[in-house]
């Protein structure tokens, strides 16, 4: 649900500034059996919380056989309207165009009110790109992003090293997903993973790891179940994306930092 804020700019909220799109960043760091269904639970789980929902996929190229956001942001042709016979939740190659707006460190809140412009309003962006992206768009910002941490070998020491350019770099915590196996065997190895980041994190970092749990599952029903409050955290600290009339409130997320527990 989105999170009722009570800052300087409540009383322009309350003056009817239309909520526009929110954005939710998801962490891209090499582990794709746990991260690409876990994207598309996370999708599905939005879109039944009754939100239309685009994937900005940071990781995939534009080109002109396969057009994305660099495409969009240049010709200006998103879509300000939703259309009842668009798809509920569909994703754009976006590496090219987040790559733009990086570059554009001066004014962050810009940047991000240009991703605002191409879709409806009261929709959901989710941008999955790696750590060093989301870092320098949405560094020192009150954005949380996903982080998921499965059993794979090399996911330990990717996803650390994710935490660490989060942390350090960008001042972002993110949250943290455990994604546990079902069977014994799996269930120890995940255990194991996710104590070894959690030393890790607490020697080398400073950092308590607070991770939430997710079990594999065969009953896409139970799996909804799970990612449903995941969602619901991530939307709590998304950051609004709204209308032109309301760039100021847009910079005031991006400047808020909250507490870290490092």
């Amino acid at each position: 649900m989105p999170e009722l804020v009570v800052n300087q700019a409540a009383g322009l909220m309350g003056l009817g500034v239309p909520l526009g799109s929110q954005l939710i960043p998801v962490v891209s760091h090499g582990d794709e059996n746990a991260e690409l269904p876990l994207l598309w639970r996370l999708c599905g789980a939005l879109v039944n919380l009754g939100y239309l929902v685009t994937v900005l996929d940071a990781t995939q190229q534009e080109d002109d056989e396969n057009p994305g956001l660099g495409h969009m942001l240049e010709y200006c042709t998103g879509r300000r309207g939703s259309d009842p016979d668009a798809p509920q939740w569909n994703v754009v190659p976006a590496a090219k165009g987040i790559q733009n707006l990086c570059e554009n460190q001066k004014n962050k809140a810009a940047s991000l009110q240009k991703i605002s412009q191409l879709f409806p309003a009261n929709s959901v962006i989710v941008l999955f790109a790696n750590a060093n992206t989301l870092t320098t768009l949405l560094g020192n910002s009150r954005a949380q992003p996903l982080l998921a941490v499965s059993t794979a070998k090399r996911s330990l020491l990717s996803s650390y090293l994710a935490l660490k350019r989060l942390l350090i770099g960008g001042n972002l915590e993110p949250l943290i997903l455990h994604m546990i196996g079902n069977n014994a065997h799996s269930l120890h190895r995940s255990a194991d993973a996710m104590a070894q980041l959690e030393a890790c994190a607490k020697n080398f970092l400073g950092y308590d790891v607070n991770a939430m749990s997710i079990h594999y599952s065969t009953s896409e029903e139970s799996i909804s179940e799970e990612v449903r409050p995941i969602a619901m955290c991530l939307l709590d600290r998304a950051v609004p994306l709204w209308s032109d009339v309301s760039l100021p409130l847009i910079h005031e997320a991006l400047t808020t930092q909250s507490t870290r527990s490092h």
